[in-house]
């Protein structure tokens, strides 16, 4: 390194730490390869079995811990509890060839692989209590090569944790409960105004936000009674006493040719987005009182009720729409539903009331987790404009930034242009969650022969039954792996290269433009007045 080079490094250095507290030489921290000494210690007692996490809680900034057990739930539940059971079902019995057996099935399986999803989460988060998700999972099982995993799930989170769409819902029952025709630009312009109006409230004030989404919790939660006797009326009642009449159930099996890998799989994916949401939780973990305990128990909770009312609601489906009728409404079968229970005025009220809630809680949640992910990404300091992006704004204490992007980029996915005769609602879907599926699968394995393997007498305070941690890797890797068995693999080529570009972008920073132009990159870690840590990559000629 010249000395003029060293005299700007310094200089940089200098100017930074005028503002800040001074920097310091960038720490992996630790690693599955390098535990704390109390963790070696423990791992020493063996075979002694002790209950704990890997690594200590994160309490570096200042008045993080906001959300208590209800707030928690609020995040499960919200989330959780969203339009795509009133939204998905037509889709999914359109897949399943009208087959009530397949489509029964579908949801079945769907739920059980999301039930050990959220087991392997709670245990792996519970081992690894921070924010960020799988995001820090993967750091930490997967430290070398060294930054690989930063940038192809960081690259992966900020251009997939979208909420688009649960808005495009949003503006399509919306226009449906109004009495309007559906209009897709109408649907699109509603679909973005929520997303700035949730951005907004985010922005504007951590507890402005939080608030919001709480209170509209609340209220979505009040609605779960709506729906609870929704069921009660179609499962329990006689049809005498309601006046509906209850179509006959053909359970026979439709040919298993036409239900094709490619087919299972967007219909599992479906099924799994409705159920999904439990992951918003986990990844503001630095935000939640003891978040161990209140994890568990809320994540486990929702879960119950959730899968729960979603297979009383799918037979409800099934009863009282004919089957026809199922098949030829795609998004609005939710709606259909009501209007058939309560009638055409009340029905369409009920639905509003429901779906309204549901996607702008949904909107609202899936704002404030993903730019509480977005910052843990832009933290590490290796994508552009880092350095800003991951800053709290002075004046509102909120990641401003890293909310604009995520709005942003929904807003974008919004208005891609729809190929052939996938919907734009069917392409979001199936691009965002078939790529998570492969990282359960690998976190899957992780835990079962790395971590669990790594630290043999270490025992997770939310520990799960190695028999569901299979079910999850089997069920995770069939999704991944079925659409390309009858060679029907498009949609999975677009989520698959994001991975690749990740991979690329790392490869080119990291390993051959340094080597080309023959630096290096000093890595320091930053600490902002309010006390959030960030890397700033400084780049450094080699003498």
């Amino acid at each position: 390194m010249t000395s003029e080079e060293t005299e700007l490094l310094n200089s940089e250095i200098e100017d930074l730490s005028s503002q800040e507290e001074e920097p310091t030489k960038f720490d992996p921290g630790e690693t599955i390869d390098i535990p704390s000494q109390d963790l070696i210690d423990d791992l020493n007692r063996a075979p002694e079995v002790i209950t704990r996490s890997l690594i200590p809680l994160d309490n570096t900034v200042k008045n993080g811990r906001r959300l208590g057990f209800y707030s928690t739930l609020v995040l499960f539940m919200g989330r959780m509890l969203g339009s795509g059971i009133f939204a998905t079902p037509g889709l999914i019995f359109q897949e399943c060839q009208g087959s009530y057996i397949l489509y029964l099935f579908v949801w079945i399986w769907a739920t059980l692989i999301s039930y050990t999803g959220l087991s392997v989460f709670l245990e792996v988060s519970s081992f690894l209590p921070v924010s960020g998700g799988i995001k820090k999972f993967f750091n930490y099982i997967f430290p070398k090569p060294l930054h690989l995993s930063n940038f192809v799930i960081g690259v992966f989170n900020v251009l997939f944790s979208l909420s688009s769409s649960n808005a495009l819902v949003f503006g399509e029952y919306l226009l449906y409960s109004l009495g309007f025709r559906h209009n897709e630009v109408t649907v699109k312009r509603i679909a973005c105004a929520l997303l700035a109006f949730g951005g907004l409230a985010h922005g504007w004030s951590r507890n402005v936000g939080i608030g919001c989404q709480n209170w509209l919790g609340g209220i979505k939660l009040l609605l779960f009674t709506i729906i609870v006797c929704t069921c009660f009326i179609v499962l329990v009642l006689p049809s005498s006493s309601t006046g509906l009449e209850k179509t006959k159930l053909d359970l026979n099996m439709p040919p298993l040719s036409t239900f094709t890998g490619s087919i299972y799989s967007t219909a599992m994916l479906k099924c799994i987005h409705s159920l999904g949401g439990w992951t918003s939780s986990i990844i503001v973990s630095n935000d939640i009182k003891n978040p161990v305990k209140s994890l568990k128990n809320a994540g486990y909770l929702s879960m119950f009720l959730i899968s729960t009312i979603y297979l009383a609601l799918n037979l409800c489906y099934l009863i009282i729409i004919p089957r026809s009728e199922f098949l030829d409404h795609d998004q609005l079968i939710g709606g259909i539903l009501f209007t058939r229970i309560y009638g055409q005025k009340l029905g369409r009220l009920f639905i509003n009331l429901i779906i309204s809630i549901s996607a702008a809680t949904n909107v609202l949640i899936s704002i404030y987790s993903s730019s509480v992910l977005n910052q843990q990404i832009f933290k590490d300091g290796f994508l552009p404009f880092s350095e800003t992006i991951c800053q709290n704004n002075r004046f509102t204490g909120t990641p401003l930034y890293a909310i604009f992007i995520h709005v942003l980029l929904s807003c974008l996915v919004i208005y891609l242009p729809e190929t052939g005769q996938i919907s734009i609602y069917n392409l979001i879907i199936s691009i965002q969650y078939y790529p998570n599926q492969i990282l359960h699968a690998i976190l899957c394995f992780a835990l079962l022969f790395k971590l669990r393997k790594r630290f043999s007498n270490i025992r997770s305070p939310a520990h799960s039954n190695t028999f569901l941690v299979y079910v999850c890797l089997i069920g995770s890797m069939s999704i991944a792996v079925t659409p390309f068995i009858n060679g029907n693999y498009k949609f999975t080529l677009f989520s698959l290269s994001v991975f690749c570009f990740g991979f690329l972008y790392w490869f080119a920073k990291v390993k051959l433009l340094p080597r080309l132009g023959d630096y290096h990159y000093n890595i320091l870690t930053m600490k902002s007045p309010d006390g959030l840590r960030y890397n700033k990559w400084v780049k450094v000629h080699n003498s």
